[in-house]
């Protein structure tokens, strides 16, 4: 028998159903706590297919939450739910409130269907994959070594957060784009405030967020006209200059500034909050540390199961173009469909002992950096940066001891440390 969703419930009847437990997934500041992984274990046992009231979306419209591997996979590989919109939906895009279409659904790269999608992405693919990236690994390998090197120079706790994770990110990213280094400190400064438009602290939009995104905006745009002016080999200029092979509309400036603004966010954040909860990890798990440093043919695995572990972005949403039926539940064209890749990475029927962080997983079907259409176009970079950060640490650190509680961000659609107080004990020759 095949159900349908509910209708939108209004304000006065948007009680959270029970098998949430209380948990609103739509609350920013559920989220300072970190991911809700016994929310999603529940969900996955009891309403694998589950229809969330509106809660504190802006648009006032509930949304599909799906949580098993299998669903998640499927979903994200399939062109019937859009990256961009549809069905009746006006807007669109890959967060819970829908993004008016043609702003910024349909214009970034991750809100745009195929076959734009995979042709931008093929324009992109040769700056950040295969020999151009490992042609970075002296210089991501020499930043992760002078940041480490400055920690254990510091007499008593660092915040490796601020002093380590986030720099080693941003300037790995920078050299990505082919940003000058004289604007790396002005680029520093902006994404320590802000995550796109909202504020990294307190997780909402104000009129400071606004202006520093605005002010990013406007940068990129003078960067590509520099690059545009002196070409070269980098990110920035494929951004610049590229055109696109098979489609007979070419990249807007709007498309390309913006696209160059979403590469700097993600490429920053998600190694940043990569890298730190890794850390964090191995100094949960100390035993896991010290079998990493006595055996390093375990750094591969390692680097896959601190992926899994700790993904850097809880969900991405997507709209259904026509009608669905999943295990019997008729999901509507033009509904939302979120699809929590934490929820998959934990997945009891996909991984043993799924809630353990061993080390030594293999196989690892993770969807850190999701599945399908929207596989990350860096993932390859990603997995290089890790290994390389993981490489350095090993050479230069005994022990991580945690010094003071660590604080999560008010964000739900990514995983983000803010403070992470640590003291790192030096390896001897």
């Amino acid at each position: 028998m095949t159900t349908q969703s509910p209708s939108v419930p209004q304000a006065a009847d948007a009680e959270l159903p029970a098998v949430l437990g209380g948990f609103d997934l739509t609350d920013q500041a559920g989220y300072a706590a970190g991911v809700p992984y016994d929310v999603f274990a529940r969900l996955r046992r009891e309403a694998p297919v589950f229809y969330h009231p509106q809660g504190r979306t802006a648009d006032g419209d509930g949304f599909w939450v799906l949580t098993r591997h299998a669903d998640i996979a499927r979903a994200a590989s399939d062109p019937v739910f859009s990256a961009q919109g549809g069905g009746s939906r006006a807007g669109g895009g890959s967060h819970l409130d829908d993004l008016p279409f043609a702003t910024l659904a349909g214009v970034l790269f991750a809100m745009m269907d195929n076959p734009r999608h995979d042709r931008v992405k093929k324009l992109l693919a040769p700056a950040v994959t295969g020999a151009v990236a490992l042609g970075l690994s002296d210089e991501l390998r020499s930043s992760a070594h002078h940041l480490l090197q400055s920690a254990l120079d510091a007499t008593g706790p660092v915040d490796f957060v601020d002093d380590v994770a986030e720099p080693f990110a941003l300037q790995s990213i920078a050299v990505l784009l082919g940003a000058p280094r004289a604007d790396w400190p002005q680029l520093t400064a902006w994404v320590h405030e802000v995550l796109g438009f909202i504020d990294r602290r307190t997780g909402e939009i104000d009129e400071h967020s606004r202006a520093t995104f605005v002010e990013m905006q406007q940068y990129f745009g003078r960067m590509l006209d520099a690059k545009r002016a002196d070409p070269a080999d980098d990110l920035g200029t494929l951004l610049a200059v590229g055109e696109i092979e098979g489609d007979s509309t070419p990249l807007t400036a709007k498309e390309r500034e913006a696209n160059a603004n979403l590469i700097l966010i993600t490429g920053l954040e998600q190694p940043r909050n990569t890298v730190a909860g890794g850390v964090l990890a191995l100094a949960h798990h100390p035993e896991q540390w010290q079998k990493l440093r006595a055996d390093r043919t375990l750094l591969t695995s390692a680097v896959e199961e601190i992926l899994r572990w700790n993904p850097p972005n809880p969900y991405n949403r997507r709209t259904a173009t026509q009608d669905v039926d999943l295990h019997g539940t008729l999901i509507r064209a033009g509904e939302k469909v979120t699809l929590w890749w934490p929820s998959a990475n934990r997945d009891e029927s996909v991984f043993a002992e799924a809630d353990t962080f061993d080390i030594t997983r293999d196989p690892n079907p993770h969807l850190s950096f999701g599945h399908g259409i929207h596989l990350c176009l860096g993932e390859q970079f990603a997995r290089l940066q890790l290994r390389l950060f993981l490489t350095e640490l090993l050479d230069t650190v005994a022990e991580i001891r945690l010094t003071g509680p660590v604080v999560h961000a008010p964000n739900n659609k990514h995983t983000v440390l803010l403070d992470m107080p640590v003291e790192l004990v030096p390896a001897t020759a």
